[in-house]
């Protein structure tokens, strides 16, 4: 299991997306399937300024990844980062907030600047993969160089292609993480 999607067949290690596509990083840790009440509460999140569900579900991340943390040398923490735009519009970032006490919790020093959205893009939700793969590859690039941190886990609230997580991952690797990991609230359901 790569991303971390359940998988409906024993006669696989790998979801369909996963074994379709090359991922740049190493492993994922969803906490949660993309079903009800999650799903709801995780939009409220992002949709209706529940921030305060930020500190139960990043708790419940940093449980479901503190062993892989020690076990994979996990170094730092950062998030999918939001446009300037969007984050004047809504005031937060949820993945930011998710982070933040996913670091915490796990001591781990929080660098959110590590990544940046530099261009507006659409809502990943209405694309489909490959304009989904476009919309983010010239959306993001690297912000601020950590050399000291090679050991990665990016926080997102949803994982549904994999997209964002492996655009992130790639762009990191490119200024010197050797394993990149991501953890998520919750994730679509795997075939």
């Amino acid at each position: 299991m790569r991303c971390g999607k359940e998988i409906d067949s024993e006669e696989r290690e790998f979801c369909l997306d996963c074994e379709r596509h090359f991922r740049n990083f190493e492993k994922g840790f969803p906490v949660f399937n993309y079903l009800e009440p999650v799903k709801t509460s995780v939009l409220a999140i992002k949709y209706h300024e529940k921030i305060e569900y930020c500190d139960f579900y990043g708790k419940q991340m940093a449980d479901k990844v503190r062993h892989y943390a020690a076990q994979y040398g996990i170094d730092a923490v950062t998030c999918v980062p939001l446009h300037r735009k969007k984050l004047r519009k809504r005031g937060y970032n949820q993945a930011q907030e998710l982070a933040r006490v996913v670091a915490d919790e796990l001591g781990l020093p929080l660098c959110s600047d590590m990544l940046v959205r530099d261009r507006y893009t659409a809502p990943q939700k209405s694309l489909d993969n490959l304009e989904r793969a476009n919309n983010i590859k010239e959306s993001m690039t690297i912000g601020k160089v950590y050399p000291q941190y090679k050991n990665i886990l990016i926080v997102d609230d949803i994982y549904t292609t994999g997209v964002t997580i492996d655009v992130c991952a790639s762009l990191l690797k490119e200024a010197g993480a050797c394993n990149v990991y991501y953890s998520s609230v919750c994730i679509g359901k795997g075939r």
